[in-house]
C-alpha cells in the first residue's frame, strides 16, 4: 500500500510537471480546476474528494482522457470497483490511441481477480503480459496470474509463475510476496501429502479392522456350530443311553415275570398235592381251592384238582408268553 502511494505520487508530480503549463493556460476553463483539486485530493490519499473532482473534470471536458484516467484509479482506490470496471471499457473505447491504455488494461484484470472473475482475470492478464511485454506493469501482472492460480487451487500453475516471476524480475516488488507464496505452496503441497498417507494409513486400518471384525464373526459362528454339534451329539448319546437302560429294565422285568409264573406254577402244584395225599397246609398258605379241596367230597376234590391244574397251566402259559416277549 505504502509502495503504490508512492508511485501514484509519482505520477501525480510527473503529470503536474509535464501538463503545469498547459494547466496554467486552462485554469479558467476546460475542467482545470477540478482537475487540479481532483490530483491535489488524490495525493493525499482523500479517494472520495478524488472521485467527485475527477468526475466533474470528465464531465466538463469529456474529450480529455486525462480525467478519466485518474477517476478509474481514484475508484480502484476507494474500492468502487463496479464504477472503475464500466470507466475502464468507457477509456478503453472512447480513447484507444491513449498511451495509458495498457495500464487501465492491467487494471481491468486486478479489477477482475478482485471480484472473483478468474477465469476472465488470467485471459485479460495473460493478454496484457503478452502484448506488453516490457512494460512497467508486466511483473505485476504474472503476480496477479499467480494469485488467480493460486486462489483457483491450481498450485503448480501458481508455482510456475510465482518462480518466473523471481528469476525474471529479481528486483520487482512484487518479489517479495512471490517467495512468500512459494513457501506456502510448498507447506501446502507437505500437508497434502500426509494428509494423503494418513488417509491411506486410515483407509488401512478400517481394512484391517473390518478383515478382523469379519473374522471374529466368522470363528464366533463356527463355535456356535460346534456348540451345537456338540450338544445334538450329547443329545444322542444320551438318548442311547436311556434306551439301552429301558432295554435292559424290560428283560429283568421279563425274566421277574418269568420267575413269578414259575413259581405260582410250582406252588399250586404243591398245593394240590398237598391236598389230594390229606396233608394239612399251613394257615397262611390256603386259599379257596385248597379249602373247596379238604371240604368236597372225593368227586369234588377231584375237580377242584383239576381246577387248580387248570391255574397253574394258565400260569405256565402265562410265563411262556412273557418268555417270548
Amino acid at each position: 500500500m505504502i509502495l503504490r502511494k508512492r508511485i501514484c505520487c509519482l505520477l501525480v508530480f510527473m503529470v503536474l510537471c509535464a501538463h503545469g503549463l498547459l494547466l496554467s493556460a486552462q485554469t479558467a476553463g476546460s475542467g482545470a480546476g477540478p482537475l487540479l483539486a481532483g490530483l491535489e485530493a488524490y495525493a493525499r490519499s482523500d479517494w472520495p474528494s478524488a472521485v467527485l473532482s475527477f468526475r466533474k473534470a470528465a464531465a466538463e471536458n469529456p474529450a480529455s482522457a486525462e480525467p478519466w484516467y485518474w477517476l478509474i484509479l481514484s475508484e480502484i482506490s476507494a474500492g468502487d470497483l463496479e464504477h472503475a470496471f464500466s470507466d475502464i471499457d468507457r477509456f478503453i473505447l472512447s480513447f484507444s490511441a491513449d498511451r495509458r491504455v495498457p495500464d487501465v488494461l492491467y487494471q481491468r484484470g486486478r479489477i477482475l481477480f478482485l471480484t472473483g472473475s478468474y477465469d476472465e482475470a488470467v485471459q485479460t492478464l495473460n493478454s496484457f503480459v503478452h502484448s506488453y511485454p516490457d512494460h512497467r506493469m508486466t511483473p505485476s501482472a504474472y503476480y496477479w496470474i499467480a494469485e488467480t492460480l493460486f486462489a483457483c487451487g491450481r498450485f503448480e500453475e501458481a508455482e510456475n509463475v510465482y518462480a518466473y516471476l523471481i528469476d525474471t524480475w529479481p528486483s520487482s516488488a512484487k518479489r517479495e510476496a512471490s517467495v512468500y507464496r512459494l513457501a506456502l505452496i510448498e507447506q501446502k503441497s507437505e500437508e497434502n501429502s500426509l494428509l494423503e498417507l494418513l488417509k491411506a494409513s486410515h483407509e488401512e486400518t478400517l481394512r484391517i479392522v473390518e478383515d478382523y471384525q469379519r473374522r471374529e464373526r466368522t470363528f464366533e459362528q463356527a463355535v456356535t456350530a460346534y456348540q451345537k454339534r456338540i450338544s445334538d451329539m450329547m443329545k444322542d448319546t444320551r438318548l442311547a443311553d436311556l434306551e439301552h437302560a429301558l432295554g435292559e429294565e424290560k428283560r429283568r422285568n421279563a425274566a421277574l415275570a418269568e420267575e413269578t409264573a414259575r413259581l405260582e406254577a410250582q406252588n399250586a402244584d404243591l398245593l394240590s398235592a398237598l391236598v389230594v395225599n390229606g396233608i394239612a397246609v399251613p394257615e397262611s398258605a390256603r386259599t379257596e381251592e385248597t379249602r373247596a379241596l379238604e371240604s368236597a367230597n372225593a368227586g369234588a376234590r377231584q375237580r377242584a384238582l383239576e381246577e387248580l391244574r387248570r391255574k397253574a397251566e394258565r400260569a405256565r402259559a402265562v410265563y411262556e408268553s412273557g418268555n417270548g416277549e
